[in-house]
């Protein structure tokens, strides 16, 4: 019995590292995708500690987000910008390799989010110069 609740202990934590190490993995990371049809852009996805914000390739901020990162899930509630659905949070499963994001629609009412975020290939970037939230 004691070595099944110790297993189980063991499993549990290392199941809270993973899901902790996967939310750090994506704060202050930039992501960029090319969008097409109806719009041609280039689009900057910047994940900070509880926010985000999405700049086009002229550097302006197109929308900002309350942004909330657990394990391999992100929430988003847009705040702010040209491109913003609020009172409107989206859910969000993300996979990450080295340099690839891909997100996975769990739920989110905002269409233009919904069907920008899942169907892009986001690469990793380093900080944009010139861009402030």
């Amino acid at each position: 019995m004691m070595k099944h609740l110790f297993l189980l202990l063991m499993v549990s934590l290392l199941a809270a590292g993973l899901s902790r190490t996967n939310a750090q993995s994506l704060i202050n990371t930039n992501w960029k995708t090319f969008i097409g049809d109806p719009v041609s852009d280039t689009l900057v996805l910047h994940i900070k500690t509880d926010s985000s914000f999405v700049t086009n390739a002229t550097g302006t901020v197109v929308v900002r987000s309350v942004c909330k990162i657990w394990g391999d899930t992100l929430s988003l509630a847009d705040f702010d910008g040209e491109y913003a659905c609020p009172n409107m949070t989206g859910k969000y499963k993300f996979a990450q390799t080295a340099d690839m994001l891909v997100f996975t629609l769990i739920d989110d009412p905002c269409d233009g989010r919904a069907g920008a975020l899942p169907n892009a290939k986001w690469k990793k970037v380093s900080a944009v110069a010139g861009v402030k939230p």
